[in-house]
């Protein structure tokens, strides 16, 4: 686990994609992808998830990893809804649907749950499009627009 303070330092670090080899993205069948983030200093390793569910085909994921395990961010688009603990410093005990985000939080990691309209920063530009979905988180968690990959869409 890291401390808050670590936490913190990973997500505000500016990353990049490893490689430009192009992001498939599947707007109707299940799939599983990771591409490896590196800091622009290249001291630090984050992985990006990109999942969407095999049961319900709408549900679609995205998060960052750094030191391969501890989850930073992840961004619930279709999928189920998350009640936060009753001890939560977030809205403790309350359900949230969909779209909703997990920050990392040193005593919970990503237990937590965040309506995107209470996270500072985030903002979605097209809540019908998944890849919009995408380059916002990345920009959410500093990723440089100038590294993504060419996003290949299929049907």
């Amino acid at each position: 686990m890291l401390t808050q303070g670590e936490a913190d330092f990973l997500h505000s670090l500016e990353k990049q994609f490893e490689s430009s080899e192009v992001l498939p993205f599947a707007l109707s069948r299940a799939f599983d992808l990771e591409r490896d983030l590196l800091s622009t200093d290249r001291r630090e390793k984050f992985i990006l998830t990109i999942e969407r569910g095999r049961r319900r085909r709408a549900r679609l994921k995205y998060q960052t990893r750094a030191r391969k395990i501890v989850v930073l961010a992840r961004l619930d688009i279709d999928g189920p809804a998350h009640r936060n603990p009753r001890n939560s410093p977030h809205r403790p005990g309350e359900r949230l649907l969909c779209p909703h985000l997990h920050i990392y939080h040193e005593k919970f990691g990503d237990g937590i749950a965040y309506a995107l309209e209470d996270v500072p920063g985030y903002n979605v530009s097209d809540y019908d499009n998944g890849t919009s979905w995408l380059m916002d988180f990345l920009n959410f968690c500093r990723v440089n627009p100038a590294t993504v990959p060419e996003i290949q869409i299929e049907i």
